[in-house]
């Protein structure tokens, strides 16, 4: 029983952030990208949500140490677009809540912000760091889905360090201003 406690409170400790900031119920009316939504909440009308902790490759890119063609960024969006659109629904109802302008979509028993990294379709961005026990519980499931290939993982690991290594620098570049 207490072995069962135990593991019980380790994955507890992974989804700690699962518990609110959620605020509100909506409707998810469209998917613009793996991680940005528009969705209708009945009080506050039509809302965009772009998910908290998380970055998917938008376009290509060269950094110093790295680079992100055209074809890959195509390939990537459409599986991780593909990934999303079979794991939450249009015309659903869901849960979200806010913070510094940044989404948080509750899906079933989880944040999709945590799916997405879990399952190797996104990874930690740095932007907003207000929250860092959601981060390191981020960066920890991505850990996880980088070891297990998950995902994009598994055919574009390069360019997923290399988008992660971008968002960092990035990042830094925006606390130092």
């Amino acid at each position: 029983m207490s072995r069962i406690f135990f593991v019980f409170l380790l994955v507890l400790n992974l989804y700690a952030y699962t518990i609110p900031p959620v605020t509100t119920s909506v409707i998810l009316k469209y998917i613009y990208a793996p991680t940005l939504f528009s969705v209708y909440a009945k009080d506050y009308g039509m809302l965009y949500c772009q998910l908290y902790g998380i970055a998917m490759v938008s376009q290509s890119f060269k950094s110093e140490n790295c680079e992100v063609s055209p074809r890959a960024v195509k390939e990537m969006r459409h599986f991780a677009l593909t990934y999303t659109q079979n794991t939450i629904f249009l015309e659903q109802q869901y849960r979200i809540g806010y913070k510094n302008g940044w989404c948080f979509l509750q899906n079933g028993g989880k944040f999709f912000n945590a799916q997405l990294v879990e399952n190797g379709y996104a990874v930690v961005q740095y932007f907003d760091i207000s929250e860092p026990k959601i981060i390191e519980d981020l960066e920890v499931l991505e850990n996880i889905a980088k070891t297990n290939k998950r995902g994009l993982w598994r055919e574009w690991e390069q360019e997923m360090e290399c988008l992660k290594s971008a968002l960092r620098g990035i990042a830094r570049e925006m606390i130092e201003e």
